[in-house]
């Protein structure tokens, strides 16, 4: 039997799914490896259907019992924290890896310095395979939905009157941080911008106690945009994935969208790194500014241009 690795990561959703390359990493370097995930319950959705893991814990279930019984030889914790770090070692792992911190001596055996360079999230995770000897294995993050979600997403757009040869943009305008969000109403003439010069078929999204927002911002809007139903995580996902463009914010549905081979233009503040949480290539841009002041002409020049460039682009 090969040996059991857990991975460490209570973040958000965007956060699990930018390590799922870890995975397929640690799968094709140790295909022998038996692979488990320990994260909180609304991130579950997100790993359900990875074909690299066998098991995943909820750290709200009080797993530690659960994951000593998995046998437990490596363990991997992103998070830098006392309580990950009390999983990692008493998980059984003989070899506790973590980025060094203050007090990772206390929990972990392998700490290497983390690599001060301005790059994908992704390839930061990814550095933590090199004591383990693992090569990475690209930075697409994989996010798997059953044909069921597939159909939700279907039905709801032919509902909606949306044809196959549409061109669909997704918007994301929300953010549980308050300073990563542009103002409404910008959002509301950006996606009247798109509806006009590109035919587009706009689909704002929204999340657990942002319908009431969402629907504000519609509201402000001159063309009529579609609202997104309330759809869960995997049929948000296979919605994205019928998108030709997904727009927003630095929040998870641009981590899902990216999974989905989406291309993507998110809105960042000052406090956000793009070079952190876009990942490189033609298929993704941004535009960058203090929220408050940043014009809607500037970004419909760097969006339209995006828009432009991405014709025969693969992402």
């Amino acid at each position: 039997m090969g040996p059991g690795i857990l991975v460490i990561v209570y973040k958000g959703i965007g956060d699990v799914l930018l390590t799922t390359p870890l995975l397929r990493a640690l799968k094709k370097g140790m295909p022998d490896s038996r692979l488990y995930f320990l994260t909180r319950r609304p991130s579950r959705a997100i790993l359900a259907g990875n074909p690299r893991l066998d098991g995943v814990f909820i750290r709200e279930d009080r797993p530690l019992a659960a994951i000593r019984r998995a046998g437990i030889d490596i363990s991997l914790d992103f998070m830098r924290s006392s309580s990950s770090g009390f999983y990692a070692l008493f998980s059984g792992a003989k070899k506790r890896l973590a980025f060094s911190f203050p007090a990772g001596r206390l929990f972990h055996n392998i700490l290497p310095a983390k690599k001060n360079t301005r790059h994908y999230t992704v390839l930061d995770r990814l550095e933590l395979l090199e004591p383990l000897g693992v090569a990475p294995d690209g930075t697409q993050p994989e996010l798997s939905f059953l044909p069921a979600n597939a159909a939700r997403a279907g039905n709801f757009l032919a509902g909606a009157g949306v044809r196959p040869e549409d061109k669909i943009i997704t918007f994301d305008i929300t953010s549980p941080r308050e300073h990563r969000r542009w103002a409404p109403e910008r959002f509301a003439a950006l996606a009247d911008r798109l509806s006009a010069a590109y035919g587009a078929k706009v689909v704002f999204l929204w999340g657990p106690g942002e319908l009431d927002y969402v629907k504000a911002a519609l509201a402000l809007a001159r063309e009529k945009h579609l609202l997104c139903p309330d759809f869960d995580l995997l049929d948000l996902a296979a919605l994205i994935g019928r998108a030709f463009l997904h727009v927003g914010t630095s929040s998870a549905p641009m981590h899902i969208a990216v999974s989905q081979r989406v291309p993507t233009f998110i809105i960042y503040a000052p406090q956000n790194a793009p070079w952190s949480w876009t990942p490189p290539g033609p298929g993704h841009s941004w535009a960058q500014g203090e929220l408050d002041a940043l014009p809607l002409d500037e970004v419909w020049a760097r969006l339209s241009a995006h828009v432009e460039a991405l014709k025969g682009v693969p992402v």
